[in-house]
């Protein structure tokens, strides 16, 4: 998904408005509320009504995946599990609404761009501290940004911000130059804040016991295995967390993290995938809105699908119709690469793919497809979804001469092979992790168009472009183009787009899913 394995978007268009400079008259907008015309609604800072505490808080909740933790560095993440865990320890300064539309206070309780003034101006919720009990100043913010900046997959996201000042509480960003994605970026798990100097470890130490001041503490951890947290007792909320531990499983095997959940030894499953959640019991399915993009991904970089009119093939070749109906109600058709149900998404000026056979065998009787070859699919061995995906595929592509073979991987093995673009062919879930859609342009250019080895260049110069769009409407005609690219080149082609699902036992409270599928252990309290 970004790894199921998925990334996400911005929050209030005002805030996006303003950020412009554009159409609205360039004054400053604030987190004490605007009117948002991109939702539709009014929000405000505080976002979706707070959920009152228990009698009783404690106890442990436990989550599992199917997918593995990939460690602490933020830059790196690719899981979504992983996503959810940094959020938890190392907090950012905002978070999102569980609508996928708004920004809501994390370690800024409020906040204001003023886009003609270049700067970000925070305010640190009062008592917000690290782990170990230092407080948290812009001393800290400034340290985390050159980390952010420093890394090799998203360093790029912050070049606009230019320095970092402030003292007591106040934290001010300056900017070089207006930016409509930085704000929403604030509230993404790649923005994690982190205490200076790495709180005087050197960075191999400080990835091993990672300090944050989000809700709760590291008691255990290992790659691809058990995770452990414990309540922070400095979190800035003297409420929160509810639970005194999270507990969070890699259980591959669908049928036992179904029975453990049956067993009320397990309370969210994550990342249902949607042929089993028609299992479980309805009122247990959270369903937020469409958003997962299913992509299949050709790596041109080499024979065969260097050669564009192959690409092309494969895309008329497969079959669509038949991959939504297996998926069922929880998935349909595609509409183009970028994630929807997020702020500025517009669809592709043409039409998507559909399965067009002649067209697809005339197309490849005139490219490398020429005489059939021999292909590799690389899945995920862990999801049943990728697996079924990947067979209708395997079917679909025959047709046109293409044999493929399904190759599944344990997920940081299948994470290495597309990462080196070392198959033929990925399949592959993915989405945002913060609800502008310059996430997904970022995402997919940082995966090399989606494991492909596509040329980024326009895809980077079409996100700068979005960056600095004056108005709504230039940034939407950008997103346009990207979808538009992304057919006539045919490196990555969504084969289904649905709803990321969660088993969730009903007697929880405050659990809420953004339409990405992350959310927040520490608003999560057991039930009466």
């Amino acid at each position: 998904m970004r790894l199921r394995n998925t990334i996400v978007v911005i929050a209030v268009l005002a805030l996006l408005a303003g950020a412009c400079g554009g159409d609205d008259d360039g004054a400053e907008t604030t987190a004490a509320g605007t009117e948002t015309t991109a939702a539709g609604t009014e929000t405000t800072a505080a976002g979706a009504e707070t959920t009152a505490a228990p009698a009783e808080s404690g106890g442990t909740l436990v989550a599992a995946s199917i997918e593995s933790f990939d460690g602490w560095v933020l830059d790196s993440a690719a899981a979504y599990v992983t996503y959810q865990t940094h959020l938890a320890v190392m907090e950012p300064l905002l978070r999102f609404g569980a609508d996928g539309q708004s920004l809501e206070p994390g370690l800024a309780k409020d906040w204001e761009y003023d886009p003609d003034g270049l700067t970000m101006t925070f305010t640190l919720q009062d008592g917000a501290a690290f782990s170990n009990g230092d407080p948290v100043t812009a001393e800290d913010v400034a340290f985390s940004l050159g980390v952010w900046q420093s890394g090799p997959n998203f360093g790029e996201s912050w070049l606009a911000i230019t320095g970092v000042r402030g003292e007591g509480n106040q934290v001010i960003m300056d900017l070089e130059y207006p930016d409509n994605t930085v704000l929403p970026l604030m509230a993404s798990s790649v923005s994690g804040i982190m205490p200076k100097d790495f709180a005087g470890m050197t960075e191999d130490e400080f990835y091993n016991n990672p300090i944050g001041a989000g809700a709760y503490t590291v008691e255990e951890w290992s790659i691809g295995g058990r995770i452990v947290l414990k309540a922070n007792p400095n979190f800035y909320d003297p409420e929160r967390p509810y639970f005194e531990e999270v507990i969070h499983e890699t259980i591959a095997d669908e049928t036992e993290r179904q029975n453990l959940f049956e067993a009320g030894q397990v309370h969210i499953n994550e990342y249902l995938p949607a042929t089993i959640a028609p299992q479980y019991a309805p009122e247990a399915v959270y369903q937020p809105a469409v958003h997962s993009i299913y992509h299949l991904s050709l790596n041109t970089t080499r024979p065969p699908f260097d050669d564009p009119l192959a690409r092309q093939a494969v895309a008329y070749a497969v079959d669509y119709d038949s991959i939504d109906e297996a998926l069922g109600d929880y998935y349909g058709l595609p509409s183009g690469i970028l994630a929807t149900n997020l702020w500025h998404w517009a669809p592709p000026t043409k039409p998507y793919f559909r399965q067009d056979l002649a067209k697809a065998q005339d197309l490849a009787a005139q490219s490398s497809l020429a005489g059939g070859v021999d292909v590799e699919i690389n899945l995920d061995s862990g999801s049943d979804i990728d697996a079924l995906v990947s067979q209708i595929l395997q079917v679909s592509l025959a047709e046109i001469g293409v044999n493929v073979t399904l190759a599944g991987l344990e997920t940081g093995a299948f994470l290495d092979v597309a990462y080196s673009l070392g198959s033929d062919m990925t399949i592959w879930n993915y989405g945002a992790i913060q609800p502008d859609m310059g996430d997904p342009m970022v995402w997919i250019a940082a995966t090399d168009w989606l494991f492909s080895g596509y040329e980024t260049d326009t895809l980077w110069g079409d996100f700068f472009a979005y960056a600095e769009a004056p108005t709504p409407a230039d940034q939407e005609a950008i997103v346009a183009k990207v979808q538009d690219d992304a057919i006539d080149h045919a490196a990555s082609i969504a084969v289904a787009e649905g709803s990321f699902l969660a088993g969730v036992q009903p007697d929880l409270v405050g659990f809420e899913m953004a339409p990405w599928g992350l959310y927040y252990w520490d608003t999560i309290a057991p039930g009466s």
